[in-house]
């Protein structure tokens, strides 16, 4: 139970405000008279955070050659809260503000990395379970998106964009190390041994060693990491096109978000209709959807729906690709297939800020296309 409360719930559910608070929170950055950023800026700052992103998943693999699934955990989890000080500090470095902002979300991105991970590591605590732990936690992961959005759009809507990075991003990732791993201090202390041995005497079984991946085993990493690519373009494009969709961003996210709890729902039940057919059941859906928007408008019921319907599909698929990679690759091959499908999707990942700022039917159409 500690380790689903600590690693699903505040590490895994609350990766949400790592993802998205950019795009609630940086209209205060552009408003706060002593950073002196353009809107155009900040929005760049976003790219490199989606660059790191895809910098921290090749940095993944030889990482997870030196270290256990626990262990990068910690080091990602520990690193995380830096960075989360650092935001709210750096960028008040004058002359500074634009190098260190786009600094700190590039090391910001790189650490979102331990989504995937702590996915693979809760399916290995609870084999068996992989499909209904995702599920939970990733309903768990649309509720606190919606309580974010709700909370940025009302309560905290001329609070300190300080206050509400903290409060986001450092509190529940501080509770989960604390819940999840009694033994941290003794984690964070074997980190800088195991970060200097050499991999090939760190976790390199012997299994791996002489067993490469099969012929089969290769075709579905490459299949799989592809239908990474599509599906991070198409989700995270939904959440960076909160202004295109509406002229109430807050709201946009909000129903953007809840949208993923249908998804989640269907993702519980998808090993009963098949994984492979439940994913492209997915990618057919949200296709269709974002294909169609091209023909609304800003603001209209239409457009809205459609992306609802669309985000939820794409909630699905993005269930049933962890869990295919719990189990269809064995502990020693995961080493190996979830950076592969990390980078993969972080390419698709790096182009999301600025086509989710393109007009919404242009954007819409765009993450519609590669669905198919």
């Amino acid at each position: 139970m500690r380790t689903f409360l600590g690693v699903g719930i505040c590490i895994g559910a609350f990766q949400v405000a790592w993802q998205a608070l950019p795009v609630l929170i940086d209209r205060k950055i552009v408003q706060d008279p002593a950073l002196a950023l353009s809107e155009a800026q900040v929005k760049i700052s976003e790219t490199f955070m989606f660059i790191g992103w895809l910098l921290g998943a090749i940095a993944l693999h030889p990482l997870m050659q030196r270290l256990d699934l626990k262990q990068v955990l910690v080091l990602l989890g520990v690193t995380m809260l830096a960075v989360s000080v650092a935001t709210v500090t750096l960028p008040y470095i004058t002359m500074l503000s634009m190098t260190l902002l786009c600094g700190v979300r590039l090391l910001h991105g790189m650490c979102l990395n331990i989504h995937g991970v702590q996915y693979i590591y809760m399916q290995n605590c609870f084999p068996g379970y992989g499909p209904q732990l995702c599920a939970l936690e990733n309903t768990v992961y649309a509720f606190v998106s919606m309580l974010m959005a709700m909370s940025c759009g009302t309560l905290t809507l001329h609070t300190d964009w300080r206050v509400e990075a903290l409060m986001w991003l450092g509190l529940p990732l501080l509770l989960g190390l604390c819940t999840a791993f009694p033994d941290l201090g003794l984690v964070v202390g074997s980190l800088p041994k195991a970060l200097m041995t050499p991999p090939s005497y760190a976790h390199s079984t012997g299994l791996e060693k002489a067993h490469g991946m099969s012929r089969s085993m290769q075709k579905d990493l490459v299949h799989l990491a592809f239908c990474f690519m599509a599906t991070v373009f198409a989700y995270y494009g939904l959440s960076y096109s909160a202004d295109s969709l509406s002229t109430n961003p807050f709201l946009s996210a909000l129903l953007i978000s809840g949208s993923d709890v249908f998804g989640c729902m269907l993702a519980s039940r998808a090993r009963d209709l098949g994984r492979n057919r439940a994913q492209v059941s997915g990618f057919v859906v949200a296709g269709v959807s974002l294909i169609a928007c091209a023909m609304g408008t800003v603001d209209s019921v239409f457009v809205i729906s459609m992306a609802m319907l669309a985000r939820g599909a794409l909630s699905l698929v993005a269930v049933a690709m962890y869990v295919a990679l719990a189990d269809v690759f064995p502990q020693w091959c995961q080493k190996t297939a979830l950076p592969s499908c990390e980078i993969m999707a972080r390419v698709g990942g790096c182009l999301v800020p600025s086509c989710g700022a393109l007009p919404v039917h242009l954007s819409l159409p765009l993450f519609g296309s590669a669905s198919w």
